[in-house]
Order: structure tokens, then C-alpha cells, then sequence
């Protein structure tokens, strides 16, 4: 036990950065995960009155593992998260190994930079395919079971 109390790890496994008309997405999107026994950071239930905004941003940036993007027109218009995902996205070109993973929930032109990123796709699914697809979208590996495709050179006559 340290002096000032117990030792506690500040790591968590992701950060959810959102535009604030998207709030409802986040916090599904962080209920989600927390269910499924991921640890989150979020603003709108980790940040508290008083605190200073922008320095809780970097510490979340600079200690959770991963961080999660809530596409949307509104996020990606916005210049506050812009500098969220250009911070997340610089520690993937960094070496971070999926640092920053998109989740598209509104249809949405991604910005050019951003384009090359696979992201997990929530547009116009019902919800229990969205939380599938959010869940094997964060997992460390793809879940893959072998199909028994159909011999292409077969004729079908």
C-alpha cells in the first residue's frame, strides 16, 4: 500500500471521444463495452465539475489503451475532436498498435486521413448486431470460422 492510499492502475482499455450531439451514442457504445467487462473513459460520467477539460482529455488520451472515435458529420466537423483522433491516430503511426479504432454511427464522408482505418460500422443495424459488431471490432483477434465455400469452377449445368 503506498503512503496515500492503495495503488490503484489509471490504465483503462479505451477512451470514447464524441461529439456532444452524439452523447447517446457514447454512452451506448461505453455501456456496451463496460458489459461486456472492457474499463472506459468518457467524459460525460469520468469528467466532473471543476475539472480542467483539456488536461483530463490528455491524461484519458495518454492512459487508456485504445481509443474509440464516434463518427458522425457532427464529430468529424467539430475542431475539438479533431485534435482528440489526430493525437489517438499519431500514437497508431507511432508504433500503438490500433490506438485509435473509428466506430462509424452516422453515415459520414471520413476525413482523408482516416479513410485507410477499417472501422466498426453501426449505421443502420438493430442493436443487438451493433454491439456484435462493436465487440469484434475492439477484440485483439478476428473470430474466423471456416465455411465450406463452393468450388468456383464448378458449372452449373
Amino acid at each position: 500500500m503506498a503512503e496515500n492510499g492503495p495503488v490503484v492502475s489509471k490504465s483503462k482499455d479505451f477512451f470514447i471521444t464524441f461529439n456532444g450531439k452524439d452523447e447517446g451514442w457514447a454512452t451506448w457504445i461505453a455501456a456496451a463495452l463496460e458489459t461486456a467487462g472492457y474499463t472506459t473513459t468518457i467524459q460525460i460520467w469520468d469528467f466532473r465539475p471543476g475539472d480542467n477539460f483539456m488536461a483530463e482529455m490528455d491524461h484519458a488520451l495518454a492512459t487508456c489503451q485504445r481509443t474509440l472515435g464516434v463518427l458522425s458529420p457532427n464529430y468529424l466537423a467539430s475542431l475539438f475532436t479533431r485534435a482528440e483522433w489526430t493525437a489517438a491516430y499519431r500514437q497508431t503511426l507511432l508504433g500503438g498498435k490500433r490506438r485509435f479504432i473509428p466506430v462509424r454511427v452516422a453515415a459520414c464522408d471520413v476525413a482523408p486521413l482516416l479513410g485507410p482505418l477499417v472501422y466498426v460500422d453501426l449505421v443502420g443495424v438493430e442493436e443487438n448486431e451493433a454491439r456484435d459488431r462493436l465487440l469484434a471490432g475492439v477484440a485483439d483477434s478476428v473470430s474466423r470460422s471456416p465455411r465450406d465455400p463452393r468450388f468456383p469452377g464448378a458449372s452449373d449445368r
